[in-house]
């Protein structure tokens, strides 16, 4: 997992796709000390990751994002998607990577869905 960057212009140059777990993870560590200090547009991101973070081990998020991208040689923006939704049918995560990677089989959605819920769990 990627340090939080020490000023706007370090956070310029790093151009990476983090799952919700990741930006939760390094958000909770870096606000949630000093809640009284923050602005709301800060607490509302909290409030929102707390809500509609699925996958709350950020590491396991990253290794499952890594797996999908060196077996199913997805990019990282739609590995990192599929598991900030965690898809619950097959048919859901066609729907998402079909128009960019037709060459996926059936059997590769049912792996990636059976990835995917490992995360649930």
């Amino acid at each position: 997992m990627c340090p939080l960057p020490e000023s706007n212009q370090e956070a310029a140059k790093i151009k990476k796709p983090l799952t919700l777990a990741e930006v939760k993870t390094l958000v909770f560590d870096k606000w949630t000390k000093s809640m009284d200090k923050l602005n709301l547009d800060q607490k509302r991101l909290i409030v929102y990751l707390s809500k509609f973070t699925k996958v709350e081990d950020a590491q396991k998020a990253r290794e499952v994002v890594n797996e999908l991208i060196n077996k199913y040689n997805l990019s990282e923006e739609h590995a990192v998607m599929l598991v900030n939704i965690l898809p619950e049918k097959e048919d859901e995560i066609k729907a998402y990577l079909y128009k960019d990677y037709p060459l996926l089989t059936q059997a590769d959605y049912k792996e990636m869905l059976n990835l995917l819920r490992a995360l649930k769990e």
